[in-house]
């Protein structure tokens, strides 16, 4: 009987369960289409398969390619903790956050003196206001150090949130 006939005794059902056990490659096409339960109701055993490694068929060349039977392990990914998109957020944040507080506990203006031109008689205070920053020539731009503001708490708060969700792990 060929190999075809088999193939087709097998897909019609009237395969002889003698057949399947002596035929390792027609026992696994049986017990794919019928399940293992179904075979061994029929009184199948399966034979015995090689342990080194299986000879499988290579598409359609003349050429067999041997295939090891233990699984290879794969090496898990490198996790890079800290750098990509979530490093630069955490330092853009961190950066903001000690300006905000430099012009609420110092200002800017003792820094910088952007506001007191050298033939103006208005004195400016050192802290910048935020919400004013447009216009910060002028001496409504500028308050007392220690004085926060609802843009500068606000800010605080935003820019505290970005930082620790940059710090989380995906």
């Amino acid at each position: 009987m060929t190999p075809l006939d088999k193939i087709k005794n097998l897909l019609d059902g009237t395969v002889d369960p003698e057949n399947l056990e002596d035929d390792l490659e027609l026992y696994e096409m049986a017990e794919s289409i019928y399940g293992r339960d179904a075979l061994e109701e029929m009184g199948v055993e399966a034979p015995e398969r090689p342990s080194e490694s299986i000879a499988q068929p290579n598409g359609d060349s003349k050429h067999e390619v041997q295939m090891p039977t233990n699984p290879i392990s794969v090496a898990p990914p490198n996790v890079e903790s800290g750098g990509g998109r979530n490093g630069v957020v955490f330092f853009l944040t961190l950066f903001l956050t000690a300006l905000i507080l430099t012009n609420t506990s110092i200002g800017f203006g003792s820094v910088l003196p952007l506001c007191d031109s050298p033939n103006s008689e208005t004195i400016c205070e050192d802290k910048l206001v935020l919400s004013e920053i447009t216009d910060y020539q002028s001496p409504d731009s500028w308050t007392e150090p220690l004085q926060l503001d609802l843009v500068d708490g606000i800010l605080l708060a935003i820019l505290t949130i970005l930082m620790v969700f940059s710090l989380r792990k995906k």
